[in-house]
């Protein structure tokens, strides 16, 4: 499978799943957009699920693999346990930085940001079983 398709069905499953974590997780919801971004309206949420969707990968790409290497130490310590907090920090930091750019993720703390990381995992692994996106 090309590169760029791996990529367009990576950011589908992962919209999945952050729509599955709003469902699930008190605090961690997406808002609709003020104004329409294409045609009608009618598929705006789902195109900001996508957006953020994007903005969870490069982040997971580039700077979750910084705070895994950062933060080894503790994670041996607590025999892997610090690793669900840094997931639940990058998904804070994807929450702050999809505001910025106007997509509208908000997350109402860590423990929601923390509880909404193991969801996002376990959704992405569910659904990455029948795609076949998941390395």
């Amino acid at each position: 499978m090309g590169t760029l398709f791996r990529w367009i069905l990576d950011t589908i499953v992962v919209a999945i799943a952050l729509w599955v974590v709003t469902l699930f997780v008190p605090g961690v919801r997406i808002l609709p957009p003020e104004t329409v971004i294409y045609a009608d309206g009618s598929y705006d949420l789902a195109l900001v699920f996508l957006g953020v969707a994007a903005v969870f990968i490069v982040i997971n790409e580039f700077v979750a693999p910084i705070l895994h290497l950062l933060g080894l130490p503790i994670t041996c310590l607590t025999l892997g346990l610090f690793a669900l907090v840094i997931n639940g920090g990058v998904l804070l930091l994807t929450g702050w930085l999809s505001n910025q750019l106007g997509l509208g993720l908000i997350i109402d703390g860590f423990w929601p940001a923390f509880f909404g990381a193991i969801v996002l995992a376990l959704a992405r692994g569910f659904l990455g079983l029948f795609t076949g996106s998941r390395r």
